[in-house]
């Protein structure tokens, strides 16, 4: 209870009163006198303001509010805790309350549901708001991701507002995941499509979701796309991207959906003139995120990490010209993915070249045969009969193909690359450790490839690398008519081969590859390298075109027949291409 202190401030006490009072009354009592009156006169005052404010001062108890989610209400495959969601891309999410509260209702209270990005560096998610009402009821569209949804109460009556949130991670569509990508022509539509099969290593039956691009887009790949590339960047970003070639072109999409992204005139500041894609690729290894793209046999590069996918669009640089004119294979670096080891086919050279500062390594003119210091072996060394070491400066041969021999989370992992003379009657295997930086001494890893020995080798035309092998050395596959040959590396020409699969007569395979994931090494599982995956044209004979997955045993021996493999995929159309997508975020 307040005093009305205007009220106060206008009440006049009457001095007359005090003064005839009797002289008798010393000063003390005189003193008192006024005390008691002046008393008086105030508590008089205070009641008198405590009557004019009463009502005016309303205090209200404040509502206590606990959220809980109505687990009984709610899909338990999708909440793992209550707490929790986890959920695939364009699933449909229901979330449901329960609220303990001191005073009130659930109707008192304005509902906000807000999805954030759940670590503050990535970027915020496009759309901020998925409902307004008590209850959740709404389609995920939202690229995979963890994120964070929170659900705001606002008191209507005063304004007073409670929180509660959830950790969402969204997963990609199981077509749109992990698994092997196929590529086809179609045989009508005058375009290309792609089907996935939801499996990584064929030791679980996996899911065919066949075209999958046009049923997303509504409309097929272009005529005569030859290639599919996966680009995985760095693991913590969770980024994937999807890269198809055509004459004359090039698309990107979504590694998660296969949505339409950007076509290759807006890849560059300037589109180059002449567009002949043969490459696409990352390391994905390091969060400096280097990926390069060779085009007409020279190189391009762009940066995209965590800072510069909030700047789109990112485009590569113009390409690196030099003397050189690129064979389409690129060398990672195992310490760097800045670092690109290539090979120039003109010249018969290897080079080394620093995407970062855009300089060779060592930093050397642009010499042809001279990128490297000197050979540091001997004649003997490079003998080609006798001899195990090579000269990065002069190869002799052509580069007839190239592929990391072990996981990409090895340190310092070997590389297999395949030289064949012009006239064919001599293949050599180099292996090789990738680097930063080469002293050019190879006394030994070059293996001469006899075909007395390893029968079909100067006619091989697909080649693979099991990558879970002691190295130098291992096996190696390659493909000659309808067989595949299993060959053992051995030194000074002593390889052996022996056909390790083979088709019906007439049968074209297509396609050969090993399953080696690019996963980060804590995620790599058991089976890495250890499945060998083959496409093949078997219309000949009456068998269509396929898709056959073959376990390895310890020592490379392939497992099983192309009438008992460990998987098989039929009923696709003319197969161009097959790769494989990791998971994202592993």
């Amino acid at each position: 209870m307040k005093p009305s202190w205007a009220y106060l401030s206008q009440t006049k006490v009457n001095m007359s009163v005090i003064a005839s009072l009797p002289i008798k009354n010393n000063y003390i009592s005189m003193k008192k006198t006024k005390i008691a009156l002046l008393g008086s006169i105030i508590a008089t005052v205070f009641f008198i303001g405590c009557a004019k404010d009463k009502g005016n001062y309303d205090y209200q108890e404040q509502n206590v509010v606990k959220i809980a989610t109505d687990l009984d209400k709610v899909d338990r495959n999708v909440f793992i805790t209550a707490d929790s969601i986890n959920l695939n891309q364009n699933d449909s999410l229901k979330v449901r309350l329960k609220l303990n509260q001191s005073i009130g209702t659930a109707n008192n209270f304005d509902y906000e549901w807000i999805i954030t990005q759940y670590v503050p560096s990535n970027a915020n998610p496009p759309k901020s708001i998925l409902g307004t009402g008590a209850q959740l009821d709404t389609k995920i569209i939202l690229p995979p991701n963890l994120y964070r949804l929170v659900v705001k109460l606002a008191d209507k009556n005063s304004g007073i507002a409670y929180y509660k949130s959830f950790a969402l991670n969204v997963s990609a569509a199981t077509w749109g995941n992990e698994g092997w990508l196929v590529l086809q022509d179609m045989s009508t539509g005058d375009g290309a499509d792609l089907s996935v099969i939801t499996t990584r290593d064929g030791s679980v039956k996996g899911k065919v979701y066949d075209n999958v691009y046009s049923i997303f887009n509504q409309h097929k790949l272009p005529k005569g796309t030859y290639k599919v590339n996966v680009l995985s960047y760095a693991t913590a970003m969770r980024l994937q991207r999807v890269s198809f070639f055509y004459p004359n072109g090039g698309l990107e999409v979504r590694g998660i959906d296969f949505a339409d992204s950007t076509r290759a005139d807006s890849w560059f500041v300037t589109t180059p003139s002449a567009i002949n894609f043969q490459l696409n690729g990352s390391a994905g290894s390091s969060s400096a995120g280097w990926e390069y793209i060779i085009n007409n046999n020279q190189i391009s590069y762009r940066q995209v990490n965590a800072l510069t996918v909030k700047a789109l669009p990112i485009y590569f640089n113009p390409p690196f010209i030099g003397s050189f004119n690129l064979s389409p294979f690129v060398i990672n670096s195992s310490n760097s993915d800045a670092y690109f080891t290539l090979f120039d086919k003109t010249n018969r050279c290897f080079l080394l070249l620093r995407a970062d500062n855009n300089t060779f390594v060592p930093a050397n003119p642009d010499l042809p045969n001279k990128h490297f210091v000197n050979y540091a072996g001997t004649t003997a060394d490079l003998h080609p009969t006798t001899g195990s070491g090579f000269d990065l400066n002069n190869m002799k041969h052509d580069l007839v193909h190239a592929e990391n021999a072990q996981p990409m989370t090895t340190g310092n992992g070997y590389w297999n690359c395949i030289f064949r003379n012009n006239t064919g009657d001599t293949t050599n295997l180099i292996q090789f450790q990738r680097a930063i930086a080469y002293k050019n001494d190879f006394r030994t890893g070059r293996y001469l490839l006899k075909p007395a020995n390893c029968p079909g080798i100067n006619s091989a035309t697909l080649f693979a690398s099991p990558t879970y092998l002691a190295l130098p050395g291992g096996s190696l596959y390659y493909v000659s008519g309808n067989i595949i040959y299993n060959c053992s590396i051995k030194t000074l020409g002593t390889s052996t081969a022996s056909a390790g699969l083979t088709f019906p007569t007439g049968t074209v395979i297509k396609v050969m590859k090993i399953f080696n994931s690019g996963y980060a090494a804590t995620n790599l599982p058991s089976t890495e390298g250890k499945v060998l995956v083959v496409a093949t044209d078997e219309t000949s004979s009456g068998g269509g075109h396929r898709v056959y997955f073959f376990n390895l045993n310890a020592t490379g021996g392939i497992i099983g027949t192309p009438s008992s493999p460990a998987d098989l995929y039929t009923g696709f159309e003319k197969i161009t291409d097959l790769v494989f997508k990791k998971a994202l975020g592993k």
